[in-house]
C-alpha cells in the first residue's frame, strides 16, 4: 500500500515537470491577465457622427476618407451627414439646440460664434497626443484656437482668385486679363469681352451679393467688416459696391438678375461658368480643382482687381474650414484620431486633396505638389504669388450666416430694381450691426 501511494507520488511529479516544460519552462503558472486599458479601448465599439457642407466632389473624397479611416480602426464607426452650403448651419443649429449635435462638426471661420455658445469641446488635451501638429504653419494652428484654447483644427488654407475659361477665352480671340489691372480696367476688360463672346454668355458671373468678394474691396480702403468689437464699414461703401455691379449690368457684362437669381458660383454643380454662360468667376483656391474637374475646358487663375487708391492689399489667406468636436460628444479622443488622420495621413490628404484648402503641414504640401495635377500646380503657384502680397486677415464678423442672407437680399433688391443702391446699403449696415449686437 505504501509503495503504491510512493509510485503515485512520483508519477503526479512526473506530470507536473511535463506540464511545465510544455509551458516555457520559466513561464508562471496563474490565472490568465485581463486585458490592459488600452487593449479594452480597442475593442470597444465606438460610434461617431460627422457633418459638413461642400459639393459632390468633397462628398466623395471625405467618403473615401472615413472609409480607409474604419480600416484602419475597425472598432470606429462614422456615420456621415453631409450637404451643399445651403441650409447647412440651420440644421447644424437645430441640432445643437436639440441636444443631437454631431461628435465633429466642419465649421469656418465662424466658430467662435459657437465657442460662445459652448458648443465646442477644448481641443487642447488632445494637441501633441491624438491630434500632432508638429509638421504645421503655427498661424494655422492658431487659427483655430481662442483665449489659449483650441477649438478647431484648420482643414487648410485659401484665398480669393478669379479663375477664367482659357478656352472659351482664346476661342473667342480675347487676350487673358492682366495682373493687377484695376476695377476700371476689369470693366473695360469686361466690356471688351461681351462683344466677341456668343450672345448670351457674360464676362462676369454676378457677385455682387458674396460676402468675401465685398470684403475684398472694403479691405482695399482699408475697412472691414468687423474689427476692435463694431461694425468698420459705412453705408457709403456698400452703396458704391453696389453702384459699381449696377454698372455692370446696365452694360450687359453680367447676367441679368433672374439669371443669376437660380445659379450659384459657390459650387460647381450650378455654376454659370461651368455651363459656359460666363467667362469669369471668383472662388476660393480651394473650389478651383472642383470647378476644373466638372468642365473639359481648360481655367486659368488671376489676381483680383486692385483699387486705383488702394490703402493695403484687399487679399488675405484665410484658414477654411475647421474641423472641431462637440462638447457633448462622449468619444472625444476617437473623434480627435480622425482629425489627425484627415491632416496628417499621406494617403488620405491625397484623397482630400486641395477641396478644402492648402493643408497646413509642410510634409502633407511637399506630398502634394509631387503628385498634384496640373490644376493643383497651378492652384499652389498661384497660393504662393497671393502670400506674398496679401495682409493681414481680419476677425469675422460674429453671426456671419444671418449677415450672408441680408446681403444676399439687399444684392437681389438691387438687382431687381426694388431698391436703389443706397437703400440697400442702409440695410446692409443694419444687417451687420445686427449680427454684432447679437453677439455682444
Amino acid at each position: 500500500m505504501k509503495h503504491q501511494k510512493k509510485l503515485l507520488t512520483a508519477l503526479l511529479v512526473l506530470l507536473l515537470l511535463v506540464v511545465t516544460a510544455c509551458s516555457g519552462g520559466g513561464a508562471k503558472v496563474g490565472k490568465p491577465s485581463a486585458a490592459s486599458p488600452s487593449d479594452r479601448a480597442g475593442e470597444e465599439k465606438v460610434n461617431l457622427r460627422i457633418m459638413w457642407w461642400g459639393s459632390q466632389a468633397r462628398h466623395d473624397a471625405t467618403l473615401k476618407v472615413i472609409e480607409k479611416f474604419q480600416e484602419k480602426y475597425p472598432h470606429i464607426k462614422i456615420s456621415p451627414e453631409y450637404m451643399g452650403n445651403d441650409g447647412y448651419f440651420d440644421k447644424l443649429a437645430t441640432q445643437i439646440a436639440g441636444g443631437n449635435p454631431p461628435d465633429l462638426m466642419q465649421l469656418g471661420n465662424n466658430y467662435p460664434d459657437y465657442v460662445s455658445k459652448d458648443a465646442l469641446m477644448d481641443l487642447t488635451p488632445y494637441m501633441g497626443q491624438e491630434i500632432n501638429v508638429e509638421s504645421f504653419d503655427q498661424n494655422v494652428i492658431e487659427a483655430g484656437a481662442m483665449d489659449g484654447k483650441q477649438y478647431g483644427i484648420s482643414l487648410g488654407s485659401n484665398v480669393l482668385g478669379l479663375i477664367y475659361n482659357k478656352s472659351l477665352l482664346e476661342k473667342a480671340g480675347i487676350q487673358p486679363p492682366k495682373e493687377n489691372m484695376t476695377w476700371e480696367e476689369l470693366e473695360a476688360f469686361g466690356k471688351d469681352a461681351v462683344t466677341k463672346l456668343d450672345k448670351g454668355v457674360y464676362a462676369f458671373a454676378d457677385q455682387s451679393f458674396f460676402p468675401h468678394y465685398l470684403n475684398y474691396f472694403l479691405r482695399q480702403q482699408d475697412k472691414t467688416f468687423y474689427r476692435d468689437g463694431t461694425v468698420a464699414f459705412a453705408a457709403e461703401d456698400i452703396e458704391n459696391w453696389f453702384e459699381m455691379w449696377k454698372r455692370f449690368r446696365e452694360a450687359g457684362i453680367v447676367p441679368s438678375s433672374e439669371a443669376a437669381a437660380s445659379m450659384s458660383e459657390t459650387s460647381p454643380d450650378v455654376s454659370l461658368l461651368v455651363q459656359g454662360k460666363v467667362l469669369m468667376s471668383l472662388v476660393w483656391s480651394n473650389q478651383m480643382s472642383g470647378f476644373q474637374n466638372a468642365m473639359q475646358d481648360e481655367l486659368g487663375v488671376s489676381l483680383l482687381p486692385a483699387a486705383q487708391d488702394e490703402k493695403r492689399s484687399g487679399l488675405w489667406i484665410q484658414p477654411s474650414q475647421f474641423m472641431t468636436v462637440s462638447k457633448q460628444s462622449k468619444h472625444p479622443k476617437e473623434a480627435a484620431m480622425f482629425i489627425d488622420f484627415m491632416v496628417n495621413d499621406l494617403e488620405a490628404t491625397k484623397i482630400l486633396g486641395n477641396d478644402r484648402g492648402i493643408p497646413g503641414s509642410e510634409k502633407v504640401r511637399e506630398m502634394l505638389i509631387g503628385e498634384g495635377s496640373e490644376i493643383d500646380k497651378k492652384i499652389y503657384e498661384y497660393f504662393n504669388l497671393s502670400a506674398g502680397i496679401a495682409s493681414s486677415m481680419d476677425r469675422e464678423l460674429p453671426n456671419i450666416s444671418e449677415f450672408d442672407g441680408q446681403l444676399n437680399n439687399a444684392a437681389m433688391a438691387v438687382g431687381f430694381g426694388t431698391k436703389s443702391p443706397a437703400e440697400a446699403a442702409a440695410d446692409v449696415v443694419s444687417a451687420a450691426e445686427a449680427a454684432v449686437n447679437k453677439a455682444n
